[in-house]
């Protein structure tokens, strides 16, 4: 029955919509000047309302939107960089313990590359692994 009234609806609304009166009502230009208006209406009082969100948050000292995203990014920036570390870290317990196992003189991975630094200032920073991490678009990251 709901899709009888619903269908027939939409013949008489197809029948309104085609008619001559109602395209010359639709591109007459008063019309259309006032659908802009209603739109630049809406937009201004969103963009208000949204203004007087952030002052009253601000003036609660609440959090908004723009401080949430700011420590998502954060956040991530930080996990990149453990992650970095972390990989750092393993490339130079791999170094050590392969220097250990060598032959006493002897280093079989003894590399610039993958020497231990002695200084954390002289430490290589290895550029971001992208592929290793995937961010959700709540901010969640899954390895």
């Amino acid at each position: 029955m709901w899709d009888q009234i619903k269908d027939a609806a939409a013949r008489q609304v197809s029948k309104v919509l085609a008619s001559d009166t109602t395209m010359r009502v639709l591109t007459s230009p008063q019309v259309k000047q006032a659908f802009v208006t209603v739109v630049n209406f809406r937009a201004e009082a969103r963009d208000l309302v949204e203004k007087q969100v952030k002052d009253v948050a601000k003036s609660l000292d609440l959090v908004t939107r723009q401080d949430v995203a700011k420590l998502r990014k954060t956040v991530r920036d930080l996990q990149d960089h453990l992650d970095e570390l972390r990989d750092q870290v393993s490339e130079a317990q791999a170094a050590a313990a392969a220097h250990q196992d060598a032959p006493h003189g002897q280093c079989a991975t003894a590399t610039a590359d993958s020497a231990p630094a002695t200084d954390s200032a002289q430490a290589p920073v290895s550029k971001p692994k992208a592929a290793a991490r995937t961010r959700t678009k709540a901010g969640a990251t899954t390895k």
